[in-house]
């Protein structure tokens, strides 16, 4: 058993402050590595996971049809490429190439992104890496969930890095730009590798569609050198369910925005250092015997951190920041504590200096420090946040963590490609829909699961999925609605219908994405009308995506370059929760195209309607999503109830503003009348092309709603001619008029925590004060913080 020892708070001894603050921590002895030292390792013998039982070579076997090989292989076991898995045998170079190949002789590294997707398969073993392995996009690396493998770097491990998600797949691209690629059920282990030498088990550069999941990383106790995951570019989304022991730090993040959620840290000397950064929500992380929390030291421009549903035991404080009361400029560190549980004798939160800003105490229920509307600077407000109890599970707002389906046997899973008498072909070409709704039936009355291997399923009606429905994609498989049925945009039909109005019952969906292949304008993307007949939870998605454009599968990619989007109306809306849904989603990235995703193609000029329509009044839970470039909005929360919205992340059309040829909600028409809640734009002047840009969210008539973390942001403003980031429609200052949007009448319970707007001059337009950018400056700049918004709230 570890002994318990007296020490300093490790995280201050790094950044140079003294400091009173003693804690409790262990000192372990041993590392407490993934494979016990000394021995050799256990022979796997456990069962063969179903998803390596598929058909992956056969008719049946995934089929990428604009790879331009048809023996593509989208799935790869490691094993198949020489990789030992025994603990002793360098593997680096096989797995690499289970990642590169494109299956004929060549490298899918800077070769296309849409094109070419793979799902690598990792058994179970012990996989040693003497160097940096680096990770491609569309790409999902997944090991067996009941025989995790482990990547361990060896003691002459050479490099920096262990597993690199900074892949630059596109010439001149960024973290910003590194979509669509996955790891899961993987352990990492550095114990090999001296405590003190500066390494990083992950490096995670990544942008939206990308996604950590049941990800356990492991690293010396008392180590001074060694950083967990280190997000240290990109615009992702969210990061979910891992595990991280030892370590200087657990988590080093400078992503524009980011939701943890459920992230345990043990023997950290610092769990999470934000490095940079603007909008970050930590959400029932447990933080275990660590030196320091959150520590904001060198975080920049950092605009707000919400620290909610989490628990800290036998540790320093839960959070390091500075104190921006003072400043003349902007206000960063603008900090929110929900739902605290505190276990310790030290401060909650403490400045730079050490000075304590929030002492020890059991429990907090809302803790803020910053910008509070209607009101003013805050240097520890304390409130009391009225949770409804329909989203709450044990106190905490409900979260799940993504099925593996880990004991399920093969004989329960159904390859939709593999059924008699029902022909599916994923060729980006044939009408799959009534293959696919007769499948989905009937694997959804006798318990199946529905496999989806990789394809491109064109669907020239609704594809309905009935309660009882599982679905596990491969790779991101498409499912793309076409045709003169999505036409009309005066009677819009859903593409993907998830059960049907008032039906309850189970349906969930994983690593799916869902599109149209051509310009739709009465399509509906993704509409959800079911909620659960008992269990949160039973109605979800996690990590599934809505994509108009910028792919080699679809029309729109070549045929929307004119900078008139009146000739572009792409799609009704990406997702409607309807009146009688109740959806838990997480990790959904909405996005219309505002450029191509592969080399060579033309300016996208996209108008998609409408981002995600909420009026759900059940239960709704939006664990960490973004939607990007919708014409009338990119959230709508009208008439809903009972919302929690963890991580609101999107930007504005690139097309709108100064310049446009179309002013919103030009080139739709707003229903005013079908029950769609659409903002008029009747506050705008007629020619006010900074007021007639699509909302970050309007909020209409809705109570009961519960947000987190708001990255609302601008960058671009008039039609894409030759680049969509020509030096001539780059954003100064001020170039959207309004970020969101609350209309009073009947908006009640509005709690919102964190909000980050940046080049907007309204923050948010809600008729009695309009909160200014200007009177709130902070975060991204230039841009404006608010840390609590509550004039809504009914406090």
């Amino acid at each position: 058993m570890p002994q318990r020892i007296t020490a300093l708070c490790k995280i201050l001894a790094l950044r140079n402050v003294v400091s009173p603050y003693v804690t409790k921590l262990f000192a372990v002895k041993d590392q407490h590595p993934l494979e016990p030292p000394n021995q050799k390792p256990k022979p796997h013998v456990a069962a063969r996971y179903w998803l390596d039982e598929q058909d992956h070579t056969g008719s049946a076997r995934g089929y990428a049809p604009f790879a331009g090989k048809n023996n593509y292989p989208v799935y790869r076991n490691v094993k198949s490429y020489k990789a030992a898995g025994d603990g002793k045998t360098d593997d680096t170079a096989a797995l690499q190439d289970a990642i590169n190949t494109d299956g004929n002789g060549g490298n899918r590294y800077k070769n296309e992104v849409t094109t070419r997707p793979a799902q690598v398969f990792v058994p179970g073993g012990t996989y040693i890496l003497t160097r940096k392995l680096d990770m491609r996009l569309n790409t999902i690396v997944v090991g067996d969930p009941n025989d995790m493998p482990v990547f361990k770097a060896s003691s002459n491990f050479q490099g920096n890095v262990m597993i690199d998600g900074n892949d630059f797949a596109t010439d001149g691209a960024s973290g910003t730009t590194n979509f669509f690629m996955a790891l899961k059920n993987i352990a990492i282990d550095t114990t090999k590798i001296n405590k003190d030498t500066s390494v990083t088990a992950l490096r995670w550069g990544v942008a939206q569609a990308c996604h950590l999941t049941n990800i356990r990383i492991q690293m010396p106790n008392d180590s001074k050198g060694h950083t967990g995951i280190d997000l240290n570019q990109g615009s992702t989304i969210a990061v979910s369910d891992i595990s991280i022991t030892g370590g200087a730090v657990g988590i080093r993040n400078n992503n524009q925005q980011v939701l943890f959620k459920n992230i345990s840290f043990k023997y950290c000397t610092t769990a999470l250092a934000q490095s940079g950064g603007f909008v970050v929500v930590l959400q029932a992380a447990k933080i275990d015997t660590c030196g320091l929390g959150v520590d904001t030291s060198g975080a920049g421009q950092l605009g707000s951190v919400v620290i909610l549903d989490s628990t800290s035991v036998n540790s320093g404080p839960v959070i390091k920041f500075f104190d921006s009361s003072n400043s003349n400029g902007d206000r960063k560190d603008q900090i929110v504590i929900e739902n605290l549980s505190f276990s310790g004798s030290n401060p909650v939160a403490i400045g730079m200096d050490g000075a304590v800003k929030l002492q020890d105490m059991k429990n907090v229920d809302t803790w803020i420090w910053g910008n509070v509307n209607p009101g003013v600077y805050q240097t520890g407000k304390t409130v009391t946040t009225k949770r409804t109890p329909e989203l709450l599970s044990n106190g905490k707002f409900f979260t799940k963590a993504q099925p593996t389906y880990a004991d399920w046997t093969s004989d329960k899973i159904v390859n939709i490609r593999s059924v008699q008498n029902h022909p599916v072909k994923g060729d980006g070409k044939t009408d799959d829909a009534a293959s696919l709704n007769a499948i989905l039936a009937d694997n959804a009355k006798h318990g199946k699961l529905s496999y989806f291997p990789y394809g491109v399923y064109i669907v020239k009606s609704t594809l309905y999925i009935p309660p009882g429905t599982r679905i596990v994609g491969e790779a991101w498989p498409v499912i793309s609605g076409i045709g003169s049925f999505f036409g009309d945009k005066t009677a819009p039909k859903p593409v993907i219908m998830v059960g049907k109005p008032s039906e309850t019952g189970l349906a969930q969906i994983q690593d799916m994405r869902f599109t149209v292949a051509d310009i739709a304008p009465g399509a509906i993307i993704l509409q959800i009308n079911l909620s659960p007949s008992t269990t949160p939870g039973d109605v979800a998605l996690w990590n599934t995506h809505i994509t108009v454009g910028g792919s080699a599968d679809t029309n729109i990619n070549t045929a929307c370059t004119s900078p008139n989007t009146a000739s572009c109306l792409a799609a009704f809306l990406m997702v409607h929760l309807t009146p009688s849904s109740s959806a838990y989603i997480e990790n959904m990235w909405g996005w219309t195209a505002d450029h191509s995703l592969e080399r060579g193609r033309g300016p996208q000029n996209i108008a998609t309607g409408r981002g995600i329509l909420v009026q759900a009044t059940k239960a709704t839970w939006l664990t960490g999503t973004g939607f990007e470039h919708n014409t009338l909005y990119n959230y709508n929360l009208y008439n809903a109830r009972n919302v929690y919205a963890g991580l609101q992340q999107c930007e504005t059309a690139y097309w709108q503003g100064s310049g446009s040829m179309q002013n919103a909600p030009a080139p739709w028409v707003p229903d005013t009348a079908g029950g769609y809640g659409d903002p008029d734009f009747a506050w705008c002047k007629a020619g006010d092309q900074r007021c007639r840009m699509g909302l970050a969210l309007n909020i209409q008539g809705a109570r009961d709603l519960f947000l987190y973390g708001a990255a609302f942001w601008t960058f671009f403003h008039g039609e894409v001619r030759a680049c969509y980031d020509c030096p001539e429609t780059v954003c100064q200052a001020n170039c959207i008029l309004n970020g969101a949007r609350v209309a009073g009448g009947g908006v009640k319970g509005l709690w919102w925590y964190g909000l980050a707007t940046r080049n907007a001059e309204v923050m948010v337009l809600d008729g009695r004060d309009d909160p200014k950018q200007f009177n709130h400056p902070g975060g991204w700049t230039p841009g404006g913080v608010i840390a609590a918004y509550l004039g809504f709230s009914g406090s």
